[in-house]
């Protein structure tokens, strides 16, 4: 117990005062990166564990740096053993990539005292994704939906469903055909897009109507949907 009251006695508190508030705005700046990877995610595999990662991985970036401080052989010892650390997991998502050196950065910053870079970097950074988030940038043009049915080849009039197609969509591509039965059922996949003013559930029930048409099944096609 002599030992640690000395250390008590010699630490100075404006080093451990430091030591705090660097530790403190990395956890604010991971909040903040993690609350921006959360708004500005699109599709259905959101990860909330990977959410918790980047406030985690900002404290223990500032953390490590603190440790290292000036101290040249120190850095080769901590970053050595890091080294041998075999990391498993899978970044699916370039844009994962990008959080996670966000937070790299940010850890950074709060570990060398760069108190300012690091809040004007964190906030000017999150402002810049929200602004590509909300302008949808480099986005390429979507249709609406995409629309999935089958079609009799037995018959007369196998063409009536254009007829449907050219009232209410205003755009359409034929993404896919498919044979079943031995070529007496099509399988189509088109995307497309409604016409001002038609309304989507009259489209499926005439396409419903249409002789030799069947399961009708429609998909938004709006955002992109990953797994």
């Amino acid at each position: 117990m002599e030992p640690l009251q000395k250390y008590w006695q010699t630490l100075d508190p404006q080093i451990a005062y430091s030591i705090f508030l660097s530790l403190l705005c990395a956890t604010i700046w991971g909040a903040v990166i993690a609350i921006t990877y959360y708004k500005t995610h699109r599709g259905y595999s959101f990860s909330q564990n990977f959410a918790n990662t980047l406030i985690i991985l900002t404290v223990v970036t500032a953390f490590i740096i603190l440790i290292i401080g000036d101290n040249i052989a120190r850095a080769i010892g901590i970053f050595g053993a890091f080294s041998i650390i075999r990391f498993r997991t899978a970044v699916k998502d370039a844009r994962d990539t990008a959080f996670v050196f966000f937070a790299l950065a940010s850890g950074l910053a709060a570990g060398t005292g760069s108190i300012l870079i690091g809040t004007i970097g964190t906030v000017f950074l999150s402002v810049l994704i929200f602004a590509l988030y909300q302008l949808n940038f480099s986005a390429p043009q979507k249709a609406d939906y995409v629309f999935n049915f089958r079609l009799d080849t037995d018959e007369p009039d196998q063409d009536g469903f254009k007829k449907i197609f050219d009232q209410y969509l205003k755009n359409k591509q034929l993404l896919h055909v498919d044979a079943k039965k031995k070529g007496k059922v099509l399988a189509f996949t088109f995307n497309g897009s409604l016409k001002r003013g038609e309304a989507l559930k009259d489209f499926i029930q005439d396409l419903n109507n249409q002789p030799g048409i069947s399961s009708v099944n429609v998909v938004n096609a709006k955002n992109s949907i990953t797994f």
